[in-house]
């Protein structure tokens, strides 16, 4: 399954949850709440080189990147899905790929040492790919009165470094929230219309690089 969208994203440091609930609830999409708070897992892959992370840093304009994704407990990995985004300004494609794993499995190296081989069966890839990174996060999801426009806003999140599985049982833990409002590319002119009352600044930045370096010098 393939997508295209934009996607648009905040970061909050010094901002409690109910505040920014009630922002999205009073902003002038008139959002509501359309699917029960749930935790979200991934882990990123990358090549020898780092490619995705570097293209992110230089501010490169068109960036790929792919990770696995399973939503629950984070030790617990069920029913993982492949995903692949491209990026162009803040214009996305995704394409999600099933695994096919019946069984749930443990968020150990054996595991993500399997997830690694089913991606090299499943994708024609160029060069090799590593893992990286893993996220984990709970997320609140909203869709406008028009249905035309979704939010999500993501609490508690926490990272654990893969790459060459350096400390991966260890997570690390940010404060800051993150907004994220995602809608179809013939809605953009209605969506920036009506941005004018979410009050921050906006970035392209992206979770993944906000866990794979030090946010507080990308974010600061």
């Amino acid at each position: 399954m393939k997508t295209s969208r934009f996607e648009r994203k905040w970061f909050y440091e010094d901002v409690d949850t109910s505040s920014l609930i009630q922002g999205i609830y009073k902003s002038k999409f008139n959002f509501h709440e359309t699917f029960p708070l749930r935790k979200v897992n991934s882990i990123y892959f990358d090549d020898s080189e780092l490619t995705s992370i570097y293209q992110n840093l230089d501010g490169v304009s068109e960036k790929k990147k792919l990770r696995v994704r399973w939503y629950g407990e984070k030790n617990t990995i069920i029913n993982p899905v492949i995903e692949i985004k491209s990026k162009k300004g803040f214009i996305v494609n995704k394409k999600t790929i099933l695994m096919g794993i019946k069984k749930p499995l443990p968020f150990d190296i054996v595991s993500i040492n399997l997830i690694k081989k089913l991606i090299s069966d499943k994708i024609d890839l160029a060069k090799s790919l590593i893992p990286t990174t893993s996220t984990h996060y709970e997320r609140y999801y909203f869709v406008s009165a028009n249905l035309n426009v979704r939010a999500t806003l993501d609490k508690n999140l926490s990272s654990s470094m893969l790459y060459k599985y350096c400390n991966y049982k260890i997570l690390k833990k940010f404060k800051y929230k993150v907004l994220e409002i995602k809608y179809s590319l013939e809605y953009d002119n209605y969506v920036r219309k009506n941005l004018k009352n979410i009050d921050s600044r906006l970035s392209k930045s992206s979770k993944y690089i906000a866990f794979s370096t030090n946010p507080t010098k990308i974010y600061s």
